[in-house]
C-alpha cells in the first residue's frame, strides 16, 4: 500500500472507518442539536473535512481539524450527522439550526454562528445557510471557506460574512478583480494562513486577517502590531477571543479589505 502523504489523508481514513454505514432516521430530526461549541470560536456548524474540503497543500498538513478533540469518534459522528441531515433536506436542516440559534439569541443578543468550524461548503450546505439567514436575518453568520464554487450564491447577503481562506499554496484560488464579480462584494474578505516555519516578508494584498501556524509568531515578530494580525496569535489566553474581537462577523474585516 502506498504510504499516506498528508495528515488530511490520514484523517479521511479514520473518518470513514468511524462513520461507515451510518444512516439517519426521522427520530434524529426531533432530538438532534447540530451546534457544536469550543472555547475559541463559540458555537459552530461542523461538517467532516473528508468529503467536503478541497484542501491546499498547506491546510492538508496543518489544519487544526486534523488533530485534537475534533477528530475523536464522537466529533466525527456529529459531523457526519450534520452532513447526512443537510444533504437529505437542506431547508429543514437550516430551520433546525435557526430554531436552536433563536433560543441562543433570546438569552444573548450578541450571539453569532460560525459556519464551517470544520469542513467546507457543498451545494446543500449553501441552501441551508441561506435558510438560516432567511429565518434569522439579525443573526451574524461567520462562514469560512476555501471553495470558490459556492460563494456567488452568498454574495451581498446581510449578516452572512464570507471569510475566504488563503495560504501560499492556494493564492491562485483568489478571484481576479475585474474578471470575477465577488472580490468586491459587501460581505467577503480574505485571510492568510501561514505554513509551518513560514517567515513572511510581506503580506499579500487585501488580507484582513492573518494567522500563523499554531498561533505562534516564531520568525514573524515584525507582524506583531500589524492591523491584520488575528489576536489569537498574541493572546495569553485564547478563550472567547473571537467573541471579544468580532472582526470577522461585524463588517470590520470587509472594511479593512476595502481600505487596503
Amino acid at each position: 500500500m502506498e504510504a499516506l502523504k498528508t495528515n488530511f489523508q490520514k484523517i479521511q481514513i479514520r473518518f470513514l472507518a468511524t462513520t461507515e454505514g451510518m444512516t439517519i432516521d426521522e427520530e434524529l430530526w426531533a432530538t438532534f442539536n447540530p451546534l457544536s461549541s469550543n472555547k475559541v470560536t463559540g458555537d459552530s456548524i461542523n461538517f467532516p473535512v473528508a468529503g467536503t474540503c478541497q484542501p491546499s497543500k498547506v491546510c492538508a498538513q496543518t489544519c487544526y481539524a486534523l488533530r485534537g478533540p475534533i477528530v475523536w469518534p464522537a466529533s466525527f459522528t456529529k459531523q457526519n450527522q450534520n452532513l447526512l441531515l443537510c444533504k437529505a433536506d437542506p431547508i429543514r436542516f437550516g430551520q433546525l439550526i435557526a430554531k436552536k440559534c433563536r433560543l441562543k439569541l433570546k438569552r444573548n443578543k450578541s450571539f453569532y454562528l460560525r459556519w464551517n468550524g470544520v469542513g467546507d461548503l457543498f451545494e446543500e450546505a449553501t441552501e441551508a445557510v441561506l435558510e438560516v439567514n432567511r429565518q434569522l436575518p439579525e443573526l451574524p453568520i461567520w462562514l469560512v471557506t476555501r471553495k470558490v464554487k459556492h460563494v456567488p450564491a452568498l454574495l451581498n447577503k446581510n449578516n452572512i460574512w464570507v471569510h475566504f481562506s488563503l495560504d501560499k499554496s492556494s493564492m491562485a484560488r483568489r478571484p481576479k478583480p475585474g474578471v470575477e464579480e465577488w472580490p468586491n462584494a459587501s460581505n467577503v474578505f480574505f485571510s492568510y494562513q501561514g505554513d509551518k516555519n513560514e517567515e513572511l516578508q510581506s503580506l499579500p494584498p487585501d488580507i484582513s486577517v492573518l494567522f500563523f501556524d499554531g498561533y505562534k509568531l516564531a520568525g514573524n515578530e515584525g507582524f506583531r502590531n500589524h492591523s491584520a494580525l488575528c489576536p489569537l496569535n498574541i493572546a495569553d489566553d485564547i478563550t472567547g477571543i473571537c467573541n471579544s474581537c468580532r472582526r470577522c462577523f461585524s463588517g470590520e474585516a470587509v472594511t479593512m479589505r476595502e481600505a487596503s
